[in-house]
């Protein structure tokens, strides 16, 4: 990690973090947020590696879209998930914009089983799992997969700021880049 890159880690954090509290508080993610992160991410990495920076940020910015468009597609990521991950991408660049994007996918995937356990423990939520296994036994039975919405109530039913799973995700992953640097 050069030292130059530290500076654009830190535009990043700020970038996700602001994202990841305006998804909690009104769970959604402000587009002139995101449109602010394209644009300095891809000045910057112009400013930084010229023509080949700019091609870089634009290539981050499609694996960033590409990553998190299937969940955007079949309903269970927002909009402003996508685009946010792309602005990420901006910065990052086709490679690291894909490593924060499936360490964003994990994040959510622990924060998701933490959800699901609260609402083993408590009585006063549905739980999804008779939802789950009428999905499976049809699987089974028809050899066709089918999907059941959520019932009113049930924890996985409600909104999930996916901004903070990105803000976690790539943040460790800028955290690590840190940690092998040679300047620390």
């Amino acid at each position: 990690m050069s030292p130059e890159v530290f500076p654009l880690s830190l535009t990043v954090f700020v970038l996700i973090w602001a994202a990841a509290c305006w998804d909690l508080r009104h769970r959604r993610i402000p587009n002139k947020l995101v449109l602010a992160g394209v644009v300095v991410g891809m000045a910057v990495q112009w400013g930084l590696g010229g023509m080949g920076g700019l091609l870089d940020s634009l290539a981050g910015l499609g694996v960033g879209l590409a990553i998190l468009m299937p969940g955007y597609l079949v309903g269970t990521t927002g909009a402003g998930d996508v685009k946010l991950m792309a602005a990420v991408g901006t910065f990052l660049g086709p490679y690291y914009a894909l490593l924060a994007g499936l360490a964003s996918i994990a994040v959510g995937g622990v924060i998701a089983l933490g959800f699901l356990l609260v609402a083993g423990l408590s009585s006063g939520s549905a739980a999804p799992w008779s939802r789950y296994g009428l999905m499976l036994k049809t699987l089974f039975a028809t050899g066709r997969p089918i999907y059941l919405a959520p019932a009113e109530g049930e924890v996985m039913g409600r909104k999930f700021p996916f901004a903070v799973s990105i803000a976690v995700g790539t943040s460790s992953l800028l955290i690590w880049l840190a940690w092998q640097s040679p300047l620390i």
